[in-house]
């Protein structure tokens, strides 16, 4: 009777354990959560991940932190491991193609490099010691005057600087000939104005030269 009652006691233990992973529709899927699903199904998640990614899912409950530590985890995670480095080293590649991609670099190549660089570094302030003065490449119009002197500005800014320089003189102009204009229209109103004046002048002088040739005609006239 005893061993029928604890029978019946872990059979109701396990469904009850069990209808928590049943689900009853669609929706109750959006509802599930990692806490829900089995220790041995979180383990084996577990067991997957990096180790980065395992640290990071300790933090989130307690109960993770709980099978994160477990010894059997890591047991199995370090198998996994050694199995797959031993797989995949295998398959890397040999020592004399990475030394010919200069992916694996060793000591010989390495002095052969920095013997290359002070060889070059040699050679490059022998010719810059060689090379002709600022003074000598602006008399051969190799660069040009405003590279030298007092206020000397490198080769990149004497374009700008050339450009400015004509923009202003362009301005200058453009003020002058608007100025010229305006003299000139004033000029010309004024002229306009004084060969009017003149205009209305001879009129009145040629109508009083006509009325006085009229008044005197008919003056003689009367007299005959």
């Amino acid at each position: 009777m005893m061993e029928s009652a604890s029978q019946n006691h872990e059979r109701a233990i396990v469904i009850a354990d069990t209808s928590r992973y049943v689900i009853k529709s669609d929706n109750d899927i959006g509802k599930l959560s990692l806490s829900q699903f089995p220790d041995e199904l979180i383990l084996e998640i577990l067991s997957y991940l990096d180790v980065d990614d395992l640290l990071n899912a300790s933090r989130l409950s307690h109960h993770l932190r709980t099978l994160s530590l477990d010894p059997l985890l890591h047991a199995h995670r370090l198998h996994d491991a050694s199995h797959t480095l031993s797989r995949r080293l295998s398959h890397r590649a040999p020592l004399t193609d990475l030394m010919s991609q200069r992916i694996y670099i060793t000591r010989t190549s390495l002095a052969a490099r920095s013997l290359g660089r002070n060889f070059i570094k040699i050679k490059l302030n022998k010719q810059l010691g060689q090379r002709p003065s600022i003074e000598t490449l602006v008399e051969k119009n190799v660069l040009p005057k405003e590279c030298y002197g007092h206020r000397k500005l490198a080769p990149g800014l004497v374009g700008i600087k050339r450009k400015v320089e004509r923009e202003r003189v362009k301005d200058g102009l453009r003020a002058w000939v608007e100025g010229w204009k305006g003299r000139v229209g004033e000029r010309r109103e004024r002229l306009r104005d004084e060969g009017g004046k003149v205009e209305v002048r001879w009129l009145v002088r040629r109508f009083a030269r006509r009325d006085g040739n009229e008044s005197g005609g008919e003056g003689r006239g009367e007299e005959g």
